[in-house]
């Protein structure tokens, strides 16, 4: 009898805290790489304008997830070499006419050892055993890819064609042993820390 009621309290604890969290479609960190990357393409991009342009950006051909942060990041790159934005096209010297042929992430995972499976047993419910990691490495990168075409606005005529601008973004994180851990990211932020340590880009 008082093993039975030993049982019945172990499993009414189980169930008592059992807890369910929640998360963003995306993650912070993702976030941070892809805009990392556009900020990047983004300056590369700018480098092949003319730089005493008055210019009205075309936003018509720029497809993305993330559009309005790439369009934002042109835009302030572009000021930043000196062009003149001008929000009325008969206003400007030049069209520049964006595109986007990626901004996302690309992930890549490693693992030596035994995974994490979800338990077997008739009372762990949704409970997921932790992987058993000799070695695991995650490597998940920011990728964009921007290009713009630029023309006059009374004849239509080509003005610059870039090439095509690229921006990358890296965040690597790792396990050695079960227990040796490490996070390593060129996106100026450590997560780690509570707050964020932010590194200050030099020259800004």
């Amino acid at each position: 009898m008082r093993c039975l009621m030993f049982v019945v309290i172990a499993l009414s604890v189980v169930g008592c805290s059992s807890v369910r969290t929640t998360s963003p479609a995306r993650s912070a960190q993702e976030l941070l790489l892809i805009s990392t990357a556009a900020d990047r393409a983004a300056e590369a991009l700018a480098a092949q304008v003319p730089p005493d342009l008055t210019a009205f950006i075309d936003p018509s051909g720029f497809a993305a997830q993330d559009q309005a942060y790439g369009l934002a990041a042109i835009q302030e790159a572009l000021l930043r070499r000196g062009v003149r934005i001008v929000g009325d096209k008969s206003q400007a010297q030049a069209i520049i006419a964006p595109r986007s042929g990626a901004l996302s992430t690309y992930e890549r995972h490693t693992i030596m050892g035994i995974p994490s499976l979800p338990a077997t047993t008739p009372f762990a419910g949704g409970v997921v055993l932790p992987a058993l990691s000799l070695y695991e490495k995650t490597v998940e990168k920011g990728v964009a890819k921007f290009a713009a075409s630029i023309y006059d606005p009374k004849t239509g005529k080509l003005i610059v064609s870039t090439a095509p601008a690229y921006g990358f973004s890296r965040q690597s994180d790792g396990i050695l042993l079960f227990l040796y851990t490490w996070s390593r990211n060129d996106i100026g932020v450590d997560l780690r820390k509570n707050p964020p340590a932010v590194k200050i880009p030099t020259g800004t």
